[in-house]
């Protein structure tokens, strides 16, 4: 009888220890650009919650710290510090919200997003594997960019 209450003890246990990790596993981590780039094995793999500016264009689809002018047209901006690359679709109305301009090419869009989605580190990822990080969107938000 005691060996059977042992065993019912320590099934208990071994099931709310799975529970938690399994509850842990779906958790997503708001986390800024910086401690992803700072920590990036930390989130390898995790759902997170992060802000930043998105940018689309020719062959670039990039989250990235900033927006700066690239000097090669007047008020052209591309992306600037450190970028993840933004592997998958976003929604339209999304799209459609970002600024746009076309001054050396393409049509290029940008905007200051939040964005929930698979962070993956350590590959080659996006247009000819320049990137080592990446974002895979489950949602993307437009937000307003900070001041």
């Amino acid at each position: 009888m005691s060996r059977s209450l042992v065993y019912i003890i320590l099934l208990s246990i071994v099931c709310v220890s799975v529970s938690f990790i399994s509850l842990d596993k779906g958790k997503m981590q708001d986390v800024t650009l910086d401690q992803l780039f700072m920590s990036p094995d930390q989130y390898h793999g995790k759902k997170v919650v992060t802000e930043g500016f998105f940018f689309h264009g020719w062959e670039v689809i990039v989250l990235c710290e900033s927006l700066e002018y690239s000097g090669y047209a007047e008020e052209h901006l591309v992306p600037a510090g450190r970028v993840i690359w933004v592997e998958g679709e976003i929604p339209q109305d999304v799209y459609d919200g970002l600024n746009e301009q076309q001054m050396l090419g393409p049509v290029e869009r940008f905007g200051f997003v939040r964005v929930i989605g698979k962070f993956e580190f350590g590959g080659q990822y996006g247009h000819n594997g320049g990137y080592d990080s990446q974002i895979i969107p489950i949602k993307i938000e437009l937000k307003s960019a900070p001041s």
